[in-house]
C-alpha cells in the first residue's frame, strides 16, 4: 500500500488542524494561571534541564531546536529569577552549563501540575483509550516532523518505544 496516497484535500486539513492545534495551544499557554509566569521557551528550557540535568548553551539549543540568541536570552531570564544557575565547564573553562537550581524545579513542578491540570479538564470525557492512541498518534507525528528536518527524537519519547526494544 502506498502510504503517500490520498488527495490533497487531507493534507491540506491536516495542515490547518495543525494551525489551529498551535494557536490554540499558545492561547491556552498564555492564559493559564502558572507561577512564576514564564515565556514558552523557557519553560521548555527550564524542563529540559529538570529532566535531563545540567548542560551547555550549544547543547540546550541543539537539542531542543532553538536558536542559539533564544537560549541565551531565556537562560538570561531564568537565571535573574533564580531559577538556572551557571558554573564554568569543567571541561571547557571557557563555556557555562547551565543547571536548573531548586527554586527552579520546584517552579517546574508547579508549572507541570497546572499544565496537567488543564489537560487532565480538557480530556475529561476521552476514554483512556483515546488518550493512549492521541499520545501514540501525536508522538509519531512530532517525530515525522523532527527527524527529516535536522532534530531527533529523544531516548523514550515514543510511547511503546522499550516494548519495541524488547523484541
Amino acid at each position: 500500500m502506498d502510504r503517500q496516497s490520498g488527495s490533497d484535500d487531507e493534507y491540506v486539513v491536516i495542515g490547518q488542524l495543525i494551525g489551529e492545534f498551535y494557536r490554540h495551544s499558545h492561547r491556552l499557554y498564555q492564559r493559564l494561571p502558572f507561577d512564576p509566569a514564564l515565556e514558552r521557551a523557557a519553560y521548555t528550557l527550564l524542563a529540559r534541564l529538570v529532566r535531563a540535568g545540567a548542560a551547555r548553551l550549544t547543547v540546550l539549543a541543539e537539542g531542543l531546536a532553538l536558536d542559539l540568541s533564544t537560549v541565551s536570552r531565556q537562560v538570561a531570564a531564568l537565571e535573574t529569577a533564580g531559577l538556572v544557575s551557571r558554573t564554568p565547564d569543567p571541561a571547557d573553562r571557557r563555556a557555562c552549563v547551565i543547571a536548573a537550581t531548586e527554586t527552579g524545579r520546584e517552579a517546574f513542578a508547579r508549572h507541570r501540575q497546572t499544565w496537567v491540570g488543564a489537560l487532565r479538564e480538557l480530556l475529561a470525557d476521552w476514554t483512556p483509550e483515546e488518550r493512549r492512541e492521541f499520545t501514540r498518534l501525536f508522538a509519531r507525528l512530532n517525530n515525522s516532523i523532527a527527524v527529516p528536518y535536522g532534530g531527533s527524537v529523544p531516548a523514550g519519547s515514543r510511547p511503546g518505544a522499550e516494548e519495541e526494544e524488547a523484541k
